[in-house]
């Protein structure tokens, strides 16, 4: 089992995560590998789309309907 360490957190947020932990009776590192494995297991993005991103996925796309470009894609 893989070991992580995260540098920069912070003090806000160590305290929200002991506080979290400690409330569900748990240790800080029990309580963050729940939450990053219901996060990989539920598989869904966390946070909002903005405008930005559906700006930058737009153009992104853009020439998606030129044939060169989509038959350059398959070779």
């Amino acid at each position: 089992m893989a070991d992580i360490l995260i540098r920069g957190l912070s003090d806000a947020a160590v305290a929200h995560i002991d506080a979290s932990a400690a409330a569900r009776g748990l240790s800080r590192q029990e309580y963050l590998r729940r939450r990053f494995e219901t996060e990989r297991s539920e598989g869904q993005p966390q946070g909002k789309l903005t405008l930005e991103d559906m700006r930058r996925a737009a153009a992104a796309a853009a020439d998606l309907n030129n044939p060169e470009v989509m038959d350059s894609a398959w070779r």
